[in-house]
């Protein structure tokens, strides 16, 4: 009977020991809810990180601590680790692992983010999770975007740091002794270059030739290795399962063509997160898709291993993206741009992809898909015809922003795309007005025919006029292996031109007017408003149009971007003594615009004389 009473007791303690048991034996998968600052921190402790090295199970590593740099940059220290275990050993630190938590006494110390190139051992800088905090603290006031120009190195004296630390990094190579300090009998004979881990960008869909063009450009941005993959594994999320330890996919182009950024989760408190231990391009206020990551494999390098991974579902947004690490939340969305790309050619393909709206990431992303698509589609050698229409749809503006002309490409370069990716970075980084961009549509027609027509001479039926003297010129052509043409044009001299002057007559291109137009209006390329940035953007020359420009000794001025020519000279002495900024000089011209069916290239010049007697 007396056992019969002892047995719940029995049972509960039995229930307490196995739970401490089980405590115990999965230590290494407690979330850490505390964490521990760098003062607490010495040599020769022992924890363990978490991060994927396969699939979505987070698996652990072990740390050991190496030492703290103390203000190892703008009042931030860093924590050096050795990592061992998983396939550490054969690997040392990998792209992707940026952000796995570390711990020592399951007490949370930052996230592996630095490392030293062709470094044998796995060992690691580790961003301390303070700094990371500071991150989540920032409100959500939209600031200017800033991106670091640096090379992504840096460089600290070790003489400041505990002995310890040298002799630890020396025995691992790690640091070098700088003779020229040494010989002056310096204290700070030794220096350490660390860099953030490479963060995978997961690529797929687009040609190669475009990434080796794209990649110098994304390395000034941020440091980057590139990996194709075969695209989203769609596998749906489990929330719960998402933790510090996970992988973490940045989106930036998903569709038909996609690109994500892959890095590990650090911290979650709710909806929450911190991830990276490092920025992505250190963009400030950001607003990008972050989704699920799958890891396939691990792919082993001695010049730098990295997780072969592929984005999954989207389960929220990054809204940061700072020097110590990104964060965001999961639960809210963020609107990408609608793309759809239209080649028109030896085949008729459509691509369909969105991109993220971003001031600088944008234009990048959006020349890196349309490059890609036209390399995939047509032929990237030798001359062709590109004609190129760009439709862009602005929130608030019932009326899309339209964009055309045509090019003659004569190498594997396709130059004309800088013309697509000019305005929009133009529009996108506007100083009237905050631009949402909501769609883009460009159709390119490719066409293998040297349609080009080289400007040869101009004639004229005299060369002495009279003020409204109508004159007749005969501008010649030579098309592209054809017989020469002749384009008669007829100009009016001006009533109240000056007898005795000359008049000086310029045929040309679209690229030679506008570098005199530059020359005789600089006024005009300074906007007032976004209508009117707007305007010269729609309304920029025709590449197969020959512009015809008559120099008149006259002058007026431009004002807020308006032309006022002709002025008289009262009008002018008065704006040029005026208090007021904004005028600038108007040199006065007649301009004809004459349609043709070819590329229009190169420039002639002939003088007229008016005559005394008029």
């Amino acid at each position: 009977m007396r056992i019969t009473k002892n047995m719940p007791l029995l049972f509960i303690f039995k229930s307490i020991v196995s739970l401490y048991i089980l405590i115990i034996f999965l230590s290494h998968t407690v979330i850490a809810l505390e964490t521990m600052d760098t003062d607490e921190i010495t040599p020769g402790m022992k924890g363990y990180g978490r991060t994927v090295f396969s699939g979505n199970q987070i698996e652990t590593f072990d740390v050991e601590i190496l030492g703290v740099l103390k203000n190892w940059e703008s009042r931030t220290d860093m924590i050096l680790v050795k990592m061992t275990g998983g396939p550490l050993e054969k690997t040392g630190i990998i792209a992707g692992m940026s952000g796995s938590p570390v711990y020592i006494d399951n007490k949370l110390i930052g996230a592996v983010s630095h490392g030293w190139s062709f470094a044998k051992d796995a060992i690691a800088g580790v961003t301390p999770i303070n700094a990371m905090m500071d991150v989540l603290k920032i409100d959500s006031q939209i600031r200017e975007n800033t991106f670091r120009t640096s090379n992504k190195t840096w460089s600290t004296s070790l003489n400041t740091q505990d002995l310890d630390v040298v002799v630890r990094l020396k025995s691992h190579g790690l640091i070098h002794e700088n003779e020229l300090l040494k010989n002056s009998n310096s204290q700070q004979p030794f220096t350490l270059n660390l860099v953030p881990i490479q963060t995978p960008l997961i690529i797929s869909g687009f040609d190669y030739r475009s990434l080796n063009r794209i990649s110098p450009l994304l390395n000034k941005l941020g440091r980057f290795s590139l990996q194709s993959n075969r695209g989203s594994d769609g596998l749906p999320a489990d929330l719960h399962d998402f933790q510090p330890g996970s992988s973490i996919a940045v989106e930036i182009i998903r569709g038909d063509l996609s690109a994500s950024a892959i890095g590990t989760v650090t911290y979650r408190d709710g909806n929450d997160i911190l991830a990276f231990g490092h920025p992505i391009i250190q963009i400030g206020n950001t607003d990008l898709p972050m989704a699920t990551a799958q890891v396939h494999t691990v792919l082993a390098s001695q010049s730098g291993s990295v997780k072969m991974a592929s984005p999954g579902e989207i389960i929220g947004r990054i809204t940061q993206d700072r020097r110590s690490a990104i964060a965001g939340r999961i639960g809210e969305y963020t609107q990408m741009i609608p793309c759809q790309t239209e080649i028109q050619g030896s085949l008729n393909v459509k691509y369909n992809f969105e991109i993220v709206h971003d001031k600088i990431l944008t234009p990048i992303l959006l020349q890196m898909a349309v490059e890609s698509a036209l390399l995939a589609t047509e032929k990237s050698i030798g001359e062709k015809s590109v004609k190129l229409k760009l439709d862009i749809g602005i929130a608030g503006r019932k009326e899309h922003v339209k964009i055309e002309n045509g090019y003659f490409d004569s190498g594997p370069s396709w130059f004309p795309i800088y013309n697509i990716v000019q305005p929009v970075a133009m529009l996108m980084n506007n100083e009237f007005q905050t631009t949402k961009i909501e769609s883009f549509k460009l159709v390119a027609d490719v066409s293998e025919t040297i349609n080009i027509a080289s400007i040869e001479n101009i004639r004229v039926g005299k060369r002495w006029v009279s003020p409204g003297e109508e004159v007749h010129l005969s501008i010649r052509l030579r098309p592209y292996t054809k017989d020469y043409v002749s384009i008669p044009v007829k100009v009016k001299i001006p009533d109240d031109v000056a007898p005795g002057s000359n008049i000086k007559v310029v045929v040309c291109d679209a690229i030679n007017s506008k570098m005199l137009e530059m020359t005789s209006a600089p006024g005009r390329f300074s906007t007032s408003s976004f209508e009117q940035l707007i305007n010269r953007l729609e309304n920029v020359e025709s590449n197969n149009n020959i512009i015809v420009r008559i120099h008149l000794n006259k002058k007026g001025l431009t004002y807020m971007g308006e032309d006022f020519p002709s002025l008289p000279n009262s009008f002018l002495s008065i704006m040029s003594m005026s208090n007021q900024s904004g005028a600038t000089p108007l040199r006065s011209e007649i301009v004809k615009h004459i349609q043709t069916e070819w590329l229009i290239n190169g420039k002639q010049t002939i003088d007229l004389y008016v005559d005394n007697k008029s």
